[in-house]
């Protein structure tokens, strides 16, 4: 009696041993490709793209989406990192490695005969334990303190490109606060990121400047139009300072030249008619995300007001907040109640190119950092580097907890584990003190990232730390000194927020790999093609069994298309 296959001829199955075995393999390679990233010696990655185009990063989360991974756990390690990312904006790489080393040691119980159900059970009691200890030694700060977001900013900056560039780190920490500050409610914890600008042209890294208002990236309309307007009054337009195009096939008959010149004549006079309804509302700049054609463009230079033509819609976003203006809904009801004030509006060269500045603004609910760089490589991390810093203070501000940095709290937090472990009276002990030294793998990293020796550093962590719940103070790795110092002295805290996210994503990540227990894969189709006929096949033996072109010679072979 013959019995069917169970799988099909291109489905394979790898099996629960060696699958589980491979997935965590999996997880501590791509965790390894960015924990050399970690901390203020951290090394910056360079990644190609197909079309050739570099990206030069220490940022985690970036370089992890640069890659195209394709393993299923490779992707949700890549998924969790993001997740970090978006929610609190910083700790990529710290999630990144806990989340290697939460694997690695799995691996090792494993081989120990722990079962996967146990682990994971081990690791939520750990994570559990590792809130609750962040509960108790968290610290409150106040939110409207300088002096403690210049701490969280430099923290954040520390070591990146951004402040490795300019000559006056401080300066930079201090811009960044102060976007934040001006586009903060402090009073009430809350703050919107999106409210900052962060506009990129090449150039020197020590001009980067924070703007009080909008910087456009666009150039005055016309060159008779002035190029500085103070005590500007600011209207921004939603439709066309032009005659409008249909877009169906509309036609209109003329019958002679003098129609023609009248129907020339009309079309002059609606746009001065468009022209005359600004200048008789009081505004002396216009910004409009349609076009303005020379005919008005000529009225308003005559008036001597600025107009910027097809700017983008977020600029004229960030134009509402920081000049406190209304998008006109109507030239035929315009009223100078949707006007905006800025103190100047002027066009000066950055660089190669022109940009209008409006600067000045009275309250302005949006500001604009102008980074500057001789590379766009570099412009390109600039930016994600004021991102993290832009997200950390909108977490502290949102959430005014703070913890120590410099691998400190989770040192912490590995001892105090380890101490409630004790307690546990089943096999997830074994799981909740792997935690607590995975835990451990973070200021490790720090250590090995500034040439420390790993081993010499936990047994002098430990030290300070063990039953000591923290009395003899703060220790963690100093990377100037390269030794295990008190944190007061250096001033590395950071959001708790960040924290907690870190660690409940990477127990989650590791949880979700540890219950995969097997693979089945089909197998690819290799060598799609299409012949010249439209004829769409593929090989699973690369075609060579295939005759491609039929008895056709070689000078009549037809064209064969690979996608």
């Amino acid at each position: 009696m013959k019995y069917p296959d169970l799988l099909p001829a291109d489905l394979a199955r790898v099996g629960t041993a060696e699958s589980r075995k491979l997935n965590l393999i999996v997880g501590r390679l791509v965790t390894d490709a960015v924990k050399t990233s970690l901390g203020p010696r951290g090394m910056e990655k360079i990644f190609t793209d197909i079309i050739g185009e570099d990206t030069i990063t220490k940022h985690g989360g970036a370089f992890l989406r640069k890659v195209d991974v394709e393993h299923p756990v490779a992707k949700a390690i890549v998924e969790g990192v993001n997740t970090v990312d978006t929610h609190v904006g910083d700790g990529t790489v710290s999630a990144a490695i806990l989340i290697g080393s939460l694997l690695k040691k799995a691996d090792g119980m494993l081989g120990m005969g722990l079962q996967p159900a146990t682990i994971i059970r081990g690791y939520e009691r750990g994570l559990d334990l590792a809130l609750e200890t962040l509960d108790e030694v968290k610290m409150a700060r106040d939110a409207s303190d300088r002096h403690v977001l210049e701490q969280l900013a430099a923290s954040c900056l520390d070591g990146k490109a951004i402040t490795s560039l300019v000559s006056d780190a401080q300066r930079l920490r201090q811009m960044i606060v102060d976007a934040c500050c001006h586009v903060a409610d402090l009073q009430n914890g809350s703050i919107d990121v999106d409210d900052i600008k962060i506009e990129e042209k090449l150039g020197n890294a020590n001009d980067i400047q924070l703007v009080r208002g909008t910087v456009i990236d666009k150039t005055i309309d016309n060159a008779a139009m002035p190029r500085c307007v103070t005590d500007a009054r600011i209207l921004l337009l939603n439709e066309p300072l032009e005659t409008m195009r249909t877009k169906t096939d509309d036609a209109i008959e003329i019958d002679s030249p003098e129609q023609m010149s009248r129907f020339l004549e009309q079309e002059v006079i609606d746009v001065r008619n468009m022209v005359q309804k600004i200048i008789g509302c009081g505004a002396g700049v216009v910004v409009s995300r349609k076009g303005i054609n020379d005919i008005a463009q000529e009225c308003l230079a005559q008036a001597g007001i600025i107009s910027i033509r097809r700017a983008k819609y977020n600029d004229l976003w960030w134009l509402e907040k920081a000049t406190g203006a209304s998008v006109c809904k109507s030239l035929d009801a315009v009223s100078s109640s949707e006007l905006g004030y800025a103190q100047k509006v002027h066009e000066r060269m950055v660089g190669d190119e022109r940009m209008v500045f409006v600067e000045g603004c009275r309250n302005p609910r949006s500001v604009t950092i102008l980074l500057r760089s001789n590379s766009k490589r570099y412009l390109d991390e600039f930016h994600r580097s004021a991102l993290n810093a832009l997200f950390v203070l909108r977490d502290f501000i949102q959430t005014p907890y703070v913890v120590p940095g410099c691998g400190s709290i989770e040192a912490v937090l590995a001892d105090r584990i380890k101490e409630r472990s004790v307690g546990i009276g089943d096999r997830s002990q074994i799981a909740v003190a792997m935690f607590a030294d995975a835990l451990e793998e973070i200021p490790l990293t720090l250590a090995r990232n500034v040439g420390m020796d790993p081993l010499d550093t936990l047994a002098a962590l430990r030290s300070h730390y063990g039953n000591s719940h923290g009395r003899s103070g703060w220790y963690g790795i100093d990377s100037e000194r390269r030794s295990v110092s008190e944190m007061p002295g250096t001033g590395v805290i950071e959001p708790l927020v960040v924290k907690q996210q870190v660690l409940k994503t990477a127990a989650e990540v590791s949880a979700m790999i540890l219950n995969v227990d097997d693979i089945f894969m089909k197998d690819e189709i290799d060598n799609t093609h299409c012949h010249i006929d439209g004829t769409v096949h593929a090989h699973h033996d690369g075609g060579k069994a295939h005759n491609h072109f039929e008895q056709e010679g070689l000078e009549q072979r037809q064209m064969h298309h690979y996608y």
